[in-house]
């Protein structure tokens, strides 16, 4: 039989875990915290009726499955990190921009696609392509147009969460991954409207954006960029009559 205080140190980190999972923000940080809360909670619960004497084959069962539980959420903790560990160690950073790469964009949406899976959770993808940025590499060369590529990410960078994802797409185009509401996206979309607006030597360079959610949009990658990139050309060619207005 434990002793009161190794009781409540059990108890304590049931707490711990509850109040880790109520504060993170990350879905699957969120879900192996509840993991560990529940399987601490049972533990204690089982000794905890040991010692007030009550029915040993209740409590001898709750011991078995909170152990079983804590064994199971240590082997769920290990395939997530090594899973992590395995996106990190490979090359997925853009070395002009320093954002993430376009295959990091392929590994990102299968683990967004999981998470969905897991709770039901929406995510988004903002399709971010310059313009007049094409007229800055004519007339000033591409070691400019390569210093307009870093201001951009690193604008991008400033507006949007630290648990949101840029990757750069290719050549000017820049996507970021987000879980987040429609009302939400939508102002952020206008901040990085705002903010992605470049002047150099009277040439403005400024963003056109589309965006696309899962799983309303498409279910591939392949569909929510296309879809994103199809209301972006809209934007763009609205923006086009208001400046030959």
């Amino acid at each position: 039989m434990l002793m009161g205080i190794d009781r409540y140190i059990i108890l304590g980190f049931a707490g711990l875990y509850t109040i880790f999972m109520l504060l993170t923000k990350d879905l699957f940080v969120k879900y192996l915290a509840s993991l560990y809360a529940v399987s601490f909670m049972m533990i204690y619960v089982a000794y905890y009726l040991e010692s007030i004497g009550f029915n040993p084959t209740v409590y001898n069962l709750m011991k078995v499955a909170g152990y079983v539980f804590l064994g199971y959420t240590f082997f769920e903790n290990i395939k997530l990190i090594k899973r992590f560990r395995n996106l990190e160690s490979r090359i997925y950073i853009d070395p002009l921009t320093g954002v993430k790469n376009r295959k990091f964009l392929e590994e990102i949406f299968k683990i967004e696609v999981e998470k969905y899976k897991r709770f039901r959770k929406p995510f988004c993808l903002i399709f971010i392509d310059l313009n007049n940025f094409k007229k800055i590499n004519d007339v000033y060369g591409h070691s400019v147009g390569d210093k307009i590529l870093k201001e951009v990410a690193k604008k991008i960078k400033e507006s949007v969460d630290d648990d949101q994802y840029i990757i750069r797409y290719g050549g000017d185009e820049f996507i970021v991954i987000l879980e987040t509401l429609p009302e939400d996206l939508l102002r952020l979309i206008e901040k990085l409207m705002e903010n992605l607006k470049i002047n150099y030597e009277g040439i403005e360079v400024s963003a056109a954006i589309g965006s696309a959610c899962f799983p309303k949009d498409g279910v591939e990658l392949h569909e929510l960029i296309e879809k994103a990139d199809k209301r972006m050309y809209k934007i763009k060619e609205f923006q086009k009559k208001l400046t030959q207005a």
